[in-house]
């Protein structure tokens, strides 16, 4: 989850890492398992409203810990993304879903940076 979440799971059918080759190519392997930044706001809100709904308060502390864990994680990439990777002040599309994750897609994408913002911020 270093980037985003993929789109397919490594090991399904029709399942692609990297997104690479002809406009056909690429639009073809878009949603087979190429890692999408604005997903992890997806998972920031799973992990706030599972946090909401527990009641049990070990296991409310440690979802907690998981939230704080994944913001400083997020804070961390992105801001080494922003001032040295892809396109520098912004946050790609998509990555590839194996190392070196290069950025592909758009080079500066909207709905990445607001999602990562709203992460960073708490919102």
């Amino acid at each position: 989850m270093t980037f985003g979440l993929k789109t397919l799971a490594k090991g399904e059918e029709n399942y692609v890492e990297i997104y690479e080759g002809d406009p056909k190519k690429r639009d073809s392997s878009y949603h087979q398992g190429i890692t999408w930044v604005w997903l992890l706001g997806l998972y920031y809100n799973a992990l706030k409203n599972k946090l909401k709904l527990t009641k049990n308060k070990k296991e409310k502390q440690e979802l907690q810990e998981k939230l704080n864990k994944f913001i400083d994680k997020t804070k961390k990439t992105f801001k080494k993304e922003i001032y040295q990777r892809g396109c520098i002040g912004s946050i790609a599309e998509i990555y590839d879903s194996k190392k070196p994750y290069m950025p592909k897609g758009a080079i500066a994408q909207a709905w990445s940076i607001s999602e990562i913002f709203r992460i960073i911020l708490g919102r």
